[in-house]
């Protein structure tokens, strides 16, 4: 984590109810959540970020730059960013670049989701 502060996790997905769903799960748990609605616009929100993510949680099939080119363009402008990815399973997804990247499958459970965000953030 950066800050002494609440985490700032980045929720980079284009399917509404999916982005919805994981903010309103993770504020619950007390998190300080952004969202936006693709990979193009998730790497500017971190490059332009006054105040730094904690994490970022994307999905995999988006406009402008899918899921797989954002990780590879965080992993080399923010190589200590975690980075989760969300894939639905139903065919790989991830390059071998990005295969470092720890996975949620479609359809997840709530309890995996915040369980594997407190791993990343350092909180277990």
């Amino acid at each position: 984590m950066s800050r002494q502060q609440v985490p700032r996790i980045l929720v980079v997905d284009d399917e509404p109810g999916i982005r919805e769903l994981v903010a309103r799960v993770l504020r619950g748990e007390g998190f300080e959540v952004v969202l936006v609605n693709d990979g193009e616009a998730g790497l500017t929100a971190v490059q332009e970020a006054e105040v730094a993510y904690d994490l970022v949680i994307t999905n995999s099939y988006m406009p402008h730059l899918s899921g797989d080119q954002l990780i590879q363009q965080l992993r080399q402008q923010f190589p200590s960013l975690p980075v989760l990815h969300l894939d639905d399973g139903t065919y790989p997804t991830i390059s071998r670049e990005s295969a470092s990247v720890p996975t949620l499958y479609k359809p997840f459970r709530l309890d995996e989701l915040c369980e594997e965000v407190r791993r990343l953030l350092g909180q277990t």
